[in-house]
């Protein structure tokens, strides 16, 4: 739509000027979203030339792929042995990596993927690419937070994550000023008590097509122990048998058993920051057994690795957030938790020079 040229002549008023509606439609076009359009052929002869290479490529890859199905085919129905279950997996993860290679030199799959736009997470090229970028980009910030601020060993003696485990608390839970990530808040980022005391969505990037089970747990390792002196774990979530993969990609309580309902972070005043930490574990068989927790033998206190250990759990990703005390602490404690508000710090020093009335002993005494 072409808009007229309007000139303002001296004495005439804007208001004495005829109106005019402008359409909507004209403004949503020009900031419509970009979409894909391919190069027109026989202008290049260098890309119509790419374009036949690529196409040759992916029909050999496609009918290697077929050969390998079958061999696959023939295999499963083979007497079980362990030779064989390593091979069906060699097999398998080669299928994959042809079925991706297929694709990943298409110029509309390039495009798609450098503009996140259309991506089919059921196709093997795009979980193949996504794969790819998450351990080039996402893991090093993921293995440096929780190196640097002791998640491992404190939680865990080590970890390699293999997901990607993402939380949103809702509109303005982020504070100004903190790096994001597609959206979300990088592991580690500080976030307010007050804007965390509804629970999360919890988004998970996984990269394996079939549904596996997993346990969603949300742990705080720094709750004090007085009576040790130490600190001691506190679970404020606890969720088993959530089904994910690489197209079901969000925790959904309906489809799952909450063992724990969620405990709204609540650092207690005197402590320092609190390491909240949100883990996702496989279950057995990988991922293909569901499991049931008795809610009667779990407890706040439960530690991860007792679960672990007891479940057969083995936690695939992770993501955390920190948080120190304010006073919306102290409403949580009041209105959510119904309980008294703990003050922690030091033990006062004693000063040896004071006698058990107080008063103040002679550092000196004449021999």
């Amino acid at each position: 739509m072409s808009f007229s040229r309007v000139v303002l002549r001296a004495g005439r008023s804007c208001s004495a000027m005829p109106t005019r509606a402008f359409s909507v439609k004209s403004v949503a076009r020009s900031a419509a979203e970009p979409t894909y359009k391919a190069p027109a052929l026989g202008v290049n002869k260098t890309f119509d030339e790419a374009l036949k290479v690529i196409a040759e490529d992916k029909a050999k890859r496609l009918a290697d792929i077929k050969n390998m199905e079958t061999t696959l085919a023939q295999l499963i129905k083979a007497a079980p042995s362990a030779a064989k279950d390593t091979e069906i997996a060699a097999l398998q993860e080669n299928i994959f990596k042809q079925e991706a290679y297929a694709e990943i030199n298409d110029p509309e799959i390039q495009w798609q993927f450098k503009n996140n736009k259309n991506i089919d997470m059921s196709k093997a090229v795009f979980r193949f690419m996504k794969g790819k970028q998450f351990k080039r980009e996402t893991l090093p910030v993921i293995q440096q937070r929780t190196a640097q601020m002791f998640v491992t060993p404190d939680l865990l003696p080590t970890l390699t994550p293999s997901v990607n485990v993402q939380l949103d608390f809702g509109a303005g839970s982020i504070p100004q000023g903190t790096k994001l990530t597609d959206g979300y808040f990088e592991t580690g980022s500080f976030l307010l008590p007050g804007k965390t005391t509804q629970e999360p969505k919890v988004n998970v990037t996984s990269f394996h097509p079939e549904q596996r089970y997993y346990t969603v747990a949300l742990v705080d390792p720094d709750m004090p122990d007085v009576e040790n002196e130490t600190y001691k774990q506190q679970l404020h979530w606890l969720i088993a048998n959530v089904p994910l993969s690489a197209t079901q990609t969000e925790l959904t309580k309906e489809n799952s058993d909450v063992v724990l309902s969620y405990l709204p972070p609540h650092p207690p005043k005197g402590t320092k920051y609190h390491r909240y930490t949100l883990l996702l574990a496989e279950q057995p068989n990988n991922g293909q057994d569901k499991i049931q927790m008795d809610a009667t033998q779990i407890s706040r206190e439960t530690t991860l690795r007792d679960l672990c250990s007891h479940f057969k759990l083995e936690v695939k990703g992770l993501t955390f957030f920190r948080q120190v005390w304010d006073k919306d602490v102290s409403r949580i404690y009041k209105e959510v938790l119904q309980q008294d508000e703990p003050v922690y710090g030091n033990q006062p020093k004693v000063d040896e020079l004071l006698d058990e009335t107080g008063q103040k002993k002679k550092k000196f005494i004449h021999m």
